[in-house]
C-alpha cells in the first residue's frame, strides 16, 4: 500500500501545479502550505484528532498552512478530497 500511497502524493504533486512542490518524506510543500497525502483502497479514510494535532503541528514548525488530500480508489475512480485545516477556541 505504501507504494500505491506514494503514487498518489506524485499524482497530486503534478495535478495542482507541477514543480512548484518538492517531496519530504511523504508530505507536499509548497510556498505557503504543508500537505498530508493519504490513500486507500479499502473504501473509507477516518481521520482522528491524533492525526490532526501532527498535520497541524508540523505545519506550524514549518511556518506554513496545513491542508489534507485524500485519495479513495473506488473501481475506476478515485474520490479525492482536499482540505485546509483550522483550528476554533470553543
Amino acid at each position: 500500500m505504501r507504494k500505491k500511497g506514494d503514487k498518489f502524493e506524485n499524482k497530486v504533486q503534478k495535478c495542482i501545479n507541477s514543480g512548484a512542490f518538492h517531496f519530504d518524506k511523504g508530505d507536499l510543500k509548497t510556498e505557503n502550505y504543508l500537505i498530508e497525502c493519504k490513500y486507500t483502497e479499502k473504501g473509507s479514510y477516518s481521520i482522528n484528532k491524533k492525526v490532526l494535532q501532527k498535520i497541524w503541528n508540523e505545519a506550524l514548525e514549518s511556518n506554513k498552512l496545513p491542508q489534507v488530500i485524500v485519495g479513495i480508489k473506488d473501481g475506476d475512480y478515485t474520490w479525492i478530497l482536499k482540505a485546509d485545516l483550522f483550528k476554533e477556541r470553543n
